[in-house]
């Protein structure tokens, strides 16, 4: 063990040593495959680098941010790291991550860049976020146990691209086991000690506090700068003041030409937000004014100062604290504090004596804890009815599972589309109850029925019909059916040159309306858009049919010979006669007559009547064909 004048020439050493420059290095912007997404351990497939100033992320000097794992459960870094997870945004082209932390029950912080501004990130190349998680709980490399998945809302509720920041909404309530952080609208002051808790490269959550202060000077540009080690993946990370450990600034860049990170002043961002105003705890210091801003030319008036021109103070405070954490002894951190006792990481040292380097006192007798004997109160209002089945005594024993039932709940008491009571039942009953005691299945459907609850029906307004005006030709009269094929019925008769209003087309039939607004259907070959100028001139012939040959029976039963009238009906009077197989001209037709003149075969010389008369005969005895 060192002893107290080994550690003095320690100091004086130490004293010259803090004073080296420091080189920075910037990091590439990252991506991980498509199938890893809800997975804990993401596979990198993608990476963008940029020769621009401002980056995502930065390391400044030797990297040092490690496992917030070494550090005990109990510890004020684990604890506070509890509600900072890691938000994975799947897109077209990869998953991005980010980091994020709980504000309130249902909201969570993280940079305007991540979302929706992943979308604006040429490097990217995304052209849509399809989902986003928020996985909160990762701390242990490659272990899934104690992580929680939770599904964001990918439209932000707040969000501002100059101050760069997003408020989401994530359904369930993450607040109820992982806390949330505070928020504090204070003005940083130069050198005030931080911590920066998030997920760089998307691993598991890491914490950065070594060498990790505000700058000096500590606000620029309306930006907080700062000396904590950031990586890709750390976007939206808390900045921490370690005295007041409450946050006072969102990390969201870092700079390549000077060795500093950049955050956005949580007094910004709260002085702008209404949802974020809600999450401040009543009681936080008010802001600190800011002091005076330097006279041209006076130092802290430009770029910070390298570390070179640090008080010699700070620099040998610095390195006191870093040697004593890693003799993790008494005497050491006795020693910081005996020379650095206001110093930014006096608090952690004079924690760590108190712990560790105190005689314990004895205890005094334990005090029995009072037992309350009252009820648990029920996660759920209907959780205490008897007759709940396997899915809902699974709700009511899983304090996630409730918070979505509630959240569901909400939104259909509230629907962005129109839902009855009775599609809610069946959808409990038939989709939801199917899931029996399978927690991931009923997590997965009742998310997937907020989001439908929550989504606006897509209303299908068809395009406007396009009516227009047709005419009847290449026919005298034309069939207008009650459907679009000849296997429907007659429902009306239109003649050559008759003027229609096409409504609709289906194959080669047109649905039309007739002039006294009758609708019906009619085969579109004999339709022009153009009015006919004159009535086709069509041949008819006629095939006498249906009658017996000719001879002294059939005359006297009237089976031998079709009558030829004088007008189209059976009151005209009989002019002549046709017989089996004459051939007549057709001339005109009216309902069930046709006005025939003979043409050939022995209506010529008919027993009844002269020969070649024109008249009206029957259409039941006619076979007509027309050319």
């Amino acid at each position: 063990m060192r002893t107290a004048a080994a550690m003095a020439t320690l100091i004086t050493s130490l004293g010259l040593a803090a004073f080296l420059p420091v080189q920075t290095r910037a990091q590439e912007f990252v991506g991980f495959d498509r199938t890893s997404f809800g997975s804990v351990v993401l596979r990198r497939n993608q990476t963008a680098g940029g020769g621009s100033d401002i980056n995502l992320e930065l390391a400044i000097g030797d990297y040092n941010n490690e496992p917030i794992l070494n550090y005990s459960p109990n510890s004020v870094f684990s604890k506070m790291g509890l509600a900072v997870g890691r938000l994975d945004i799947l897109t077209d082209t990869g998953v991005y991550p980010c980091t994020a932390f709980i504000v309130d029950d249902k909201h969570i912080l993280t940079n305007h860049h991540c979302v929706p501004g992943i979308l604006d990130n040429e490097r990217a190349g995304a052209t849509r976020i399809d989902s986003i998680l928020f996985v909160a709980g990762y701390r242990q490399p490659g272990v899934d146990e104690g992580t929680r998945r939770y599904t964001v809302v990918p439209t932000p509720v707040e969000t501002s691209k100059d101050l760069d920041y997003a408020v989401l909404e994530v359904i369930g309530d993450p607040s109820a086991d992982f806390g949330t952080l505070d928020l504090a609208a204070v003005t940083p002051q130069d050198n005030d000690p931080y911590w920066v808790i998030g997920h760089p490269m998307g691993e598991a959550q890491r914490i950065s506090r070594e060498k990790c202060r505000a700058n000096a000077p500590a606000l620029s540009n309306r930006q907080l700068l700062h000396t904590c080690d950031t990586l890709p993946g750390n976007s939206g990370s808390p900045v921490i003041d370690a005295s007041l450990q409450k946050v006072v600034g969102l990390h969201h860049a870092g700079s390549n030409r000077d060795a500093v990170n950049y955050a956005i002043p949580m007094a910004d961002i709260l002085a702008q937000s209404t949802v974020l105003k809600a999450a401040v705890v009543p009681g936080a210091p008010d802001p600190v004014t800011p002091p005076p801003a330097p006279a041209p030319g006076e130092e802290g008036s430009g770029r910070p100062l390298p570390p070179e021109e640090l008080a010699p103070e700070l620099a040998l405070c610095d390195a006191l604290y870093a040697e004593a954490k890693e003799f993790d002894e008494c005497f050491a951190y006795e020693a910081y504090l005996q020379v650095c006792g206001d110093h930014g990481y006096s608090i952690l040292a004079k924690s760590y004596v108190a712990r560790q380097c105190t005689i314990a006192e004895t205890p005094e007798e334990p005090v029995p804890p009072v037992v309350d004997t009252r009820p648990e109160e029920p996660l759920l209002w209907w959780c205490t009815s008897p007759n709940l089945n396997t899915t809902e005594r699974t709700i009511c024993g899983d304090r996630y599972l409730a918070g979505l039932d509630e959240e569901m709940e909400r939104a259909y008491k509230n629907p962005a589309r129109p839902v009855s009571a009775s599609d809610q039942q069946s959808w409990r009953i038939n989709t939801r109850d199917r899931c029996g005691a399978d927690t991931d299945c009923i997590s997965r459907v009742v998310i997937d029925r907020i989001t439908f609850l929550k989504t606006p029906e897509k209303v299908v307004t068809p395009p406007p019909s396009r009516t227009f005006p047709m005419y009847v030709t290449g026919t005298d009269h034309l069939n207008v059916r009650s459907g679009p094929g000849t296997q429907y019925g007659v429902v009306n008769r239109i003649d050559f040159g008759d003027k229609v209003t096409v409504l609709n087309q289906n194959g080669g039939w047109n649905n039309v309306r007739l002039s006294n607004g009758q609708d019906g259907w009619v085969s579109n070959r004999y339709l022009a858009s153009d009015k006919p100028r004159q009535r086709p001139v069509t041949q008819c012939t006629a095939t006498v049919v249906n009658l017996n040959h000719y001879n002294s029976h059939t005359r006297n039963n009237g089976s031998g010979f079709l009558n030829i009238r004088t007008q189209a009906s059976t009151r005209g009077r009989i002019i002549s006669e046709t017989y089996l197989g004459d051939t007549l001209r057709v001339l005109n037709q009216s309902g069930n007559w046709a006005q025939v003149r003979c043409l050939s075969g022995q209506c010529q010389n008919p027993h009844r009547g002269r020969g070649g008369v024109t008249g009206w005969a029957s259409k039941k005895y006619l076979s007509i064909r027309c050319q």
